[in-house]
């Protein structure tokens, strides 16, 4: 009769401890499918990005129209602090060249108080289901 030590005692309560506490993972469920989206590359840059009240600042949209998904229209949308959003404004782009890099430059009014962040969407609406948004922000000085 062999006397087992303490140290063999702990490994193989371990290992027992590894092989039974492991639990089946739940099944996740199935996914649907909504629709489809293509994603270009796209910025929005500021002339200032600490921006006064009452001060124009110019908004760059940069943006690639991918010819396998031409883009409709780009949408400039803007939100200051928790409000609405508004259109800031619209460019259709359905006779644009294709491959290309797409630049505009969109004067802003800033009207929001100091420490207000300002939250603009380029919104990219092409053939797919779903628009491309790109979201940035700005916080007036």
């Amino acid at each position: 009769m062999q006397i087992y030590s303490l140290k063999n005692i702990a490994g193989f309560m371990l290992i027992v401890t590894a092989l039974f506490a492991c639990d089946d993972n739940e099944v996740l469920p199935a996914y649907e499918k909504k629709g489809e989206t293509t994603a270009t590359t796209a910025s929005v840059s500021f002339s200032n990005t600490k921006p006064v009240s009452a001060e124009t600042i110019t908004v760059t949209l940069k943006f690639v129209n991918l010819s396998e998904d031409k883009i409709k229209s780009v949408v400039l949308k803007a939100k200051a602090g928790a409000g609405d959003y508004t259109e800031v404004q619209t460019f259709d782009e359905s006779s644009a060249a294709t491959e290309k890099e797409i630049t505009h430059e969109v004067p802003y009014t800033v009207t929001a108080a100091k420490g207000t962040v300002i939250t603009f969407d380029m919104v990219i609406t092409s053939q797919k289901e779903y628009p491309q948004i790109k979201r940035t922000t700005v916080t007036v000085n």
